[in-house]
C-alpha cells in the first residue's frame, strides 16, 4: 500500500531497473512502480526519504527526478475511501466557516448586566440574535441604543467566535453622564466617509471640511419640524494633505523613503498616497514631498 505522504520520482538510465536494487540495498521501500519504454521507470516513496535518494544517485549514470507529491492525491482517494470521514471533515469546515459569520449565542456582562433582557431585546430588533449572520453595523447601531438605557455609561457589542458578547458598565450615580454633543473634524481634509447613528450629518462624503468644523451635530429635527437636542454618535474619516521639503546629501530612494517618512510623520494617521519633486540646490537635493494621510475620528462611539 502506497503510503499517505509520499513522491512520485522518475529513473532514466540504459537499465533503470537496477536502481531499484540499489534502492533497497539501502533499506528504501519503493510502491507503483511503472516501466516507461526501456530507459524509463516510475516510482513513488515516501516523503521522508527524498534527500537519501538524491545522495544515493548522486554522481550516478542514472538520471533521477522528483516528479511531485501525491501526498494530496492519497489523502482524497483514502476519505473517497470512507465517507463518513469525509463528511465529518465537510462539516468540521463547514461549522467553522459559519462560526465567523453567525451568531450562536448572546452573552451580557458589566456591572450593567441587569439590563440583559433589554439587551437582548435590542440586539434583536437590529437583527443580532441566535442563527443570525452578524454584521459590524448591526454591532455599531444596538450600541448607540444600548447607550441610552438609564445609567449606562459604557456599551461594547463584540463577537468571538459564534458568540457576542454584549459589556454594559452602568455609572455609580443615577443621572447619565455628559457626553460631547457634536463630532468636529480633528484637520482640514476631505471627507471620506461618515457614519452617523445618532444626530445630524452637517457634511457629506466629498465635502472639503476646516479643522474643528462640525460634522454631525448634537440634535435630529421631528417630523413638524421641532429642533431637539441630543448627542451625536457618529465616525467619519478625514483625507488629509500635508506639504513639506526635506534636504538630503544624495538623490536615491533611501532619500526619497526618509523624506516620505518624515511627512507621514507630521502629518499624523494613516498613509494614503504620496506625490514629490526633488531638485539641485547649493549642492543638495530638496525633496518637495505631498503626502495625504487618513485621520479618524468618532464621538460616543
Amino acid at each position: 500500500m502506497t503510503p499517505l505522504f509520499a513522491e512520485e520520482w522518475q529513473v532514466q538510465a540504459v537499465a533503470p531497473f537496477r536502481a531499484l536494487d540499489k534502492l533497497a540495498r539501502r533499506g528504501i521501500f519503493v510502491y507503483d512502480v511503472q516501466k516507461i519504454g526501456t530507459t524509463c521507470l516510475k516510482f513513488r516513496a515516501k516523503s521522508k526519504e527524498s534527500e537519501k535518494i538524491f545522495a544515493i544517485f548522486r554522481g550516478s549514470c542514472y538520471t533521477v527526478t522528483k516528479c511531485r507529491s501525491v501526498r494530496l492525491k492519497r489523502l482524497a482517494d483514502a476519505l473517497a475511501r470512507r465517507p463518513g470521514i469525509l463528511a465529518g471533515v465537510l462539516l468540521f469546515f463547514v461549522l467553522g466557516f459559519c462560526s465567523n459569520f453567525f451568531v450562536l449565542d448572546i452573552r451580557v456582562e458589566g456591572s450593567g448586566a441587569r439590563y440583559e433582557e433589554r439587551a437582548v431585546e435590542i440586539l434583536r430588533e437590529n437583527g443580532l440574535q441566535a442563527f443570525a449572520p452578524f454584521g459590524e453595523d448591526k454591532a455599531a447601531k444596538a450600541g448607540a441604543e444600548l447607550l441610552g438605557l438609564p445609567g449606562i455609561v459604557f456599551a461594547q457589542v463584540q463577537k468571538s467566535g459564534c458568540i457576542v458578547t454584549v459589556t454594559l458598565e452602568e455609572s455609580e450615580e443615577t443621572p447619565v453622564p455628559v457626553r460631547q454633543s457634536d463630532l468636529k473634524a480633528p484637520a482640514d481634509g476631505e471627507v471620506e466617509e461618515i457614519t452617523v447613528l445618532r444626530g445630524t450629518a452637517l457634511v457629506a462624503a466629498g465635502d472639503a471640511v476646516e479643522e474643528g468644523q462640525t460634522l454631525v451635530g448634537g440634535f435630529f429635527e421631528t417630523p413638524e419640524g421641532a429642533r431637539k437636542d441630543t448627542f451625536a454618535v457618529a465616525r467619519a474619516s478625514i483625507l488629509h494633505s500635508y506639504t513639506g521639503e526635506f534636504i538630503s546629501d544624495e538623490k536615491s530612494e533611501e532619500a526619497l523613503a526618509r523624506a516620505v517618512a518624515s511627512a507621514n510623520m507630521i502629518a499624523g494617521g494613516e498613509p494614503v498616497d504620496y506625490t514629490y519633486t526633488v531638485r539641485e540646490e547649493n549642492g543638495k537635493f530638496v525633496y518637495a514631498v505631498t503626502v495625504r494621510v487618513r485621520i479618524t475620528c468618532s464621538v460616543n462611539m
